[in-house]
C-alpha cells in the first residue's frame, strides 16, 4: 500500500513539473575573444547576468586574442558537459572542428556579434555590421568631401572588419571614382590593437608627409591608437576620423574634439537578446529570426540589430541615456 501511495506521489510531482513548464538548468560556456578589451567585458557582465536571471548557469573564458587557446576552452566546455556554447571568435575561419565535435555532443552553438565560417552553427546575433561601415564612411564624407583618406582596418581574421570594409566602400566608392577622394593606405590591425594602429599611423602620416585628411576606423581602440600618431604630430582634430563601440574613452574624444564619431551598437539588448537565444536554444526551442546568412556552409538563422552613430549632438540621447556610460563618467 505504502507502495502504490509513493508511486501516485511521484506521478502527481512529474505531472505537475510538466504542466508548470520548469526548464531545465541550461549549462552555457561563453567562449569570449578577448577580454582585456572595454567592450567584451560589457557584454560578458550583461550577458551572465540576464542567463543567471533566466536560471542558467554560465561559464566564461578569454582566450586573449589567440585562436589556439580558444579551441583549447571550448574544447574544455565539451568536456565539462554544457548544452549551449555562446562564441564570441577571435578567427571566424578556424573553428568549423570544435563546433563539428560539439555537435556530435548536441551541444548548440550560438555565434556571438562575430560569423563562424564554415560551421555547423545554430544560430548568430550581431548588428547590421555593413551598415555600421556606412555609418562610419557616411560621417568622415559629410565633415571631408574631398581630400586623403586612410582607411584603418581592424583583425585582418575578423570577419565583421570585413563587413565594415564592404559597408565603407559603398559610400566611399562613388567619391574615389570621381576623384574627390584618394586613399592613401589601407591597413588592417591585427587584434584590434590600439598599439598596433598606432604603429601602421605613425608610418602612414610618414608615407604621405602628415598630409592626411580623414582616417576611416574601424573601431575605437583602433581610432584611440590612430588619434596618438596624429596628436603627436599636432594633428590631433585636424584630421577627421571614426570609430566604433562607443568605448569610455572615444565618447570622450568625441568630446574633446579629437575623433569625429563611434558607431554605438546597444550592447544590453544584444547580450540580453543573445542571453534569452542560449537559454531557448538549451531548451530544444528554435528561436525567432529576422534573417539568414550563409557562412560557407550552411544558411544560418539570425537576429540582426540597428547601430547607431553617435557624434558630438547626440551623445546625451543615445549612451547617456541608455545608460551606457554616467554623465560623471564623461
Amino acid at each position: 500500500m505504502k507502495m502504490k501511495t509513493l508511486l501516485v506521489t511521484l506521478c502527481a510531482s512529474l505531472m505537475l513539473s510538466s504542466f508548470s513548464g520548469i526548464a531545465k538548468e541550461v549549462k552555457i560556456g561563453m567562449a569570449i575573444d578577448d577580454l582585456r578589451l572595454e567592450r567584451w567585458q560589457k557584454d560578458r557582465d550583461i550577458f551572465v547576468s540576464k542567463a543567471e536571471s533566466l536560471g542558467a548557469k554560465v561559464f566564461v573564458q578569454s582566450a586573449n586574442g589567440n585562436e589556439e587557446t580558444q579551441m583549447s576552452q571550448i574544447e574544455n566546455m565539451i568536456n565539462r558537459g554544457v548544452d549551449v556554447l555562446v562564441i564570441i571568435p577571435y578567427n571566424g575561419q578556424v573553428l568549423s572542428n570544435v563546433v563539428a565535435e560539439a555537435k556530435r555532443e548536441g551541444i548548440k552553438v550560438l555565434a556571438y556579434d562575430r560569423m563562424i565560417n564554415n560551421a555547423d552553427i545554430d544560430f548568430y546575433i550581431s548588428f547590421d555590421n555593413e551598415k555600421v561601415g556606412e555609418l562610419q564612411a557616411k560621417s568622415l564624407v559629410d565633415k571631408v568631401p574631398q581630400g586623403n583618406y586612410f582607411l584603418m582596418g581592424g583583425s585582418p581574421v575578423d570577419n565583421n572588419a570585413k563587413l565594415f570594409r564592404a559597408g565603407q566602400m559603398k559610400v566611399l566608392k562613388p567619391y574615389i571614382d570621381e576623384g574627390k577622394i584618394k586613399i592613401v593606405g589601407d591597413q588592417w590591425a591585427d587584434g584590434w590593437l590600439p598599439e598596433n594602429a598606432l604603429k601602421i599611423m605613425e608610418n602612414a602620416l610618414t608615407a604621405n608627409n602628415n598630409k592626411i585628411d580623414a582616417v576611416v576606423a574601424s573601431n575605437d581602440a583602433t581610432a584611440g591608437g590612430a588619434i596618438q600618431a596624429l596628436s603627436a604630430q599636432g594633428l590631433a582634430g585636424k584630421v577627421a576620423i571614426s570609430g566604433q563601440d562607443a568605448d569610455l574613452a572615444g565618447v570622450k574624444r568625441i568630446i574633446a574634439g579629437t575623433q569625429t564619431m563611434t558607431v554605438y551598437k546597444p550592447i544590453t539588448q544584444l547580450a540580453n537578446t543573445a542571453a534569452e537565444i542560449a537559454v531557448e536554444l538549451g531548451n530544444d526551442q528554435k528561436p525567432k529570426s529576422d534573417a539568414t546568412l550563409n557562412n560557407g556552409l550552411k544558411e544560418v538563422p539570425a537576429r540582426l540589430l540597428t547601430p547607431i552613430e553617435v557624434d558630438k549632438s547626440n551623445i546625451e540621447t543615445t549612451v547617456i541615456k541608455d545608460g551606457f556610460h554616467k554623465k560623471s563618467e564623461l
